[in-house]
């Protein structure tokens, strides 16, 4: 028997090659007596049984693999609100570097100086001091088991699509990677099991389009079913090639939030994927929804005509946790971001809203009925309740039928900042739906397998 590896970024592959031998050994056995004669009249005759030995010998190859979780964290998006990076008003994004992103206050037409609409040579600073300053924003962060120091435990290294270190409102104060920056972290667990507590000191630096260094420290509670709480402290320091600023060198303080970003410890990248324990019965990268609204809005599609869908729900980074309730079938989850239009100007927005929902199959794990209800209570306030038929079709891509009533207000969200251009202001809403779902990325497990609370013990 011999081992061959193989690995991606996600998966490690262990494909074990075996030399099987088949041995078969046939006896034929065939007795002829003589004509006339017996063998039992008491007269020894030469025995006429004759007995034929046949061997064969096969041999052929056989190959089985196994599959490892080959990563110690994959990540999605993970952002954060920067505090103390400077003495300019800052471009307040808000907690979690997400909260304020889209409000009135950052897109509308005088909201310059923001994370959206940053300083330039034309606009001057923002007009309001902020709490969060600066922004952190990553993409894809991902770390792999760093063996060095004697294969010395717990220490990774790691990069990320793409990274943004925003000091202020001043996009020359900003500095920037695509996939040129590359962390060194080492991991000292003060809770090892999920939910991981973890302090890690990290050095980082990046080529393009900014050069800098950054060293720091982060403490990260998480993975749960992709859901993951930071706060960092650290320095860093730089310049971008395309622009004259300068060296930009700052301190900062985080307040962190990242999903659909999963941790691992050594230990669980030596157990199959088959073994795998997962926390959360249900997450997703994207959830479309198209809606039949019956209070008779304009369609988002336009303000005029008569069109058979009038609404859109757009969700991101969806995750769903079982709760120890019946069984582990009750469930609680949030998103990243929560768009709901029932009509051209219906709309509201919510970042991390608070969702709760009850699982129930009708054909084994395939057809799953679904009563939830959800609360969006920033930047709008809308509460949604009703009952989703979903269809898992085992493909990553799924499918559900929503019967539902949403009610609420914009507060203060703006749909221009997502939708079409003349759309300047939400306004109220209340109706009953009925939309069709698209899941792209979705991954659903049986309650008995995603036991969190489990797991946590």
């Amino acid at each position: 028997m011999a081992t061959a590896l193989a690995s991606c970024a996600i998966t490690r592959t262990e494909t074990d090659y075996y030399t099987i031998t088949d041995r078969d050994t046939t006896f034929r056995e065939v007795s002829r007596n003589a004509p006339a004669t017996t063998t039992e009249n008491g007269v020894v005759f030469p025995s006429s049984r004759t007995i034929n030995v046949d061997r064969q010998t096969l041999a052929h190859d056989s190959s089985h693999d196994r599959l490892y979780p080959n990563f110690l964290r994959a990540g999605g998006i993970e952002t954060a609100g920067l505090i103390g990076t400077t003495s300019l008003n800052g471009m307040g994004p808000g907690l979690f570097g997400l909260y304020d992103l889209l409000t009135l206050d950052q897109v509308g037409d005088s909201a310059f100086g923001t994370a959206l609409k940053p300083t330039n040579t034309t606009h001057s600073q923002n007009s309001s001091s902020h709490l969060f300053k600066g922004l952190l924003f990553r993409l894809a962060p991902y770390e792999k088991r760093l063996r060095w120091f004697d294969d010395a435990p717990d220490w990774t290294i790691g990069w990320s699509a793409v990274e943004l270190l925003a000091r202020d409102e001043n996009r020359d104060h900003w500095l920037a990677s695509y996939g040129t920056n590359i962390y060194i972290r080492k991991r000292f667990f003060i809770r090892d099991r999920i939910p991981y507590i973890i302090f890690s000191p990290y050095l980082g630096a990046s080529l393009y389009p900014s050069m800098y260094g950054n060293l720091g420290a982060e403490l990260h509670v998480g993975s749960l079913a992709g859901l993951n709480f930071r706060l960092y402290a650290g320095l860093a320091s730089g310049f971008t090639w395309t622009n004259n600023a300068g060296q930009e060198t700052f301190p900062y303080l985080g307040i962190g939030f990242s999903v659909m970003d999963f941790t691992n410890t050594v230990e669980e990248t030596e157990h199959e994927w088959k073994e795998y324990v997962h926390t959360g019965i249900n997450f997703n990268v994207a959830e479309a929804s198209l809606m039949t609204v019956y209070a008779g809005y304009p369609s988002i599609i336009g303000n005029g005509g008569n069109y058979p869908v009038q609404g859109i729900q757009i969700k991101l980074g969806t995750m769903e946790i079982p709760l120890p309730i019946l069984n582990y079938h009750f469930w609680a989850g949030t998103s990243l971001i929560n768009w709901i239009a029932l009509g051209n100007i219906q709309q509201g927005l919510g970042v991390l809203p608070l969702r709760a929902g009850y699982r129930h199959y009708l054909i084994s794990d395939d057809l799953m009925l679904e009563p939830f209800i959800e609360y969006s209570y920033y930047p709008s306030s809308v509460l949604n309740a009703g009952i989703r038929l979903k269809w898992d079709t085992f493909t990553k891509y799924d499918l559900g039928l929503t019967l539902g009533f949403a009610t609420g207000s914009p507060g203060n969200f703006t749909p221009s900042a997502i939708s079409n251009s003349y759309v300047r202001n939400a306004t109220s809403f209340s109706s009953v739906y009925l939309g069709i779902s698209f899941f792209l990325g979705d991954w659903n497990y049986t309650p008995e397998v995603a036991s969190a609370w489990e797991r946590m013990q």
